[in-house]
């Protein structure tokens, strides 16, 4: 009776007991239910900084979830932003802005998070990217694209966000 009773609690209640392993929430990924997926994304938010190891080998679910437009875009920002931080802890800051740029300004604040090492690092990313663009623009590599794609893979095999 008292897990029945347990299993019944809502998912608004639950303890915020810290969690040790992101397992059970990554596992909750896999579910149909979208309120499962949208819970198990709102809670990996809170942990990642600390579980991103873990939460890495769920990258490319992530990033299915973000771009799943039958899903809410409440979840896919969640879920955009929870990849974000992985690529940030990966060392990846392209990837991460990318991701940090669909997850939406309520997931990345770059005004009242600022002094964050995280926001840092991709504003610095997306500084990076635009001096890139504004010198392939004056060395003449503009066109049909194809060309300026090229030279800036030829400089950096990661694809640059578009800002």
């Amino acid at each position: 009776m008292a897990a029945i009773m347990a299993t019944s609690v809502p998912l608004s209640h639950a303890s915020a007991t810290p969690v040790a392993t992101a397992s059970g929430l990554l596992a909750m990924l896999k579910e149909t239910d979208p309120i499962l997926r949208s819970y198990a994304l709102t809670n990996l938010l809170k942990v990642v900084d600390t579980l991103w190891h873990e939460v890495a080998e769920s990258l490319p679910d992530l990033e299915e979830i973000a771009e799943d437009l039958d899903l809410d875009l409440p979840t896919r920002q969640t879920a955009a932003a929870v990849a974000s931080r992985v690529f940030f802890h990966l060392e990846e800051p392209v990837q991460a802005l990318r991701l940090a740029l669909e997850g939406g300004e309520e997931n990345f604040d770059v005004v009242n998070d600022r002094k964050s090492a995280y926001v840092e690092c991709l504003v610095a990313a997306a500084i990076e990217a635009y001096i890139k663009k504004k010198r392939a623009l004056a060395d003449g590599v503009v066109g049909d694209g194809d060309e300026e794609k090229k030279k800036m893979d030829d400089d950096d095999d990661e694809e640059e966000p578009d800002i």
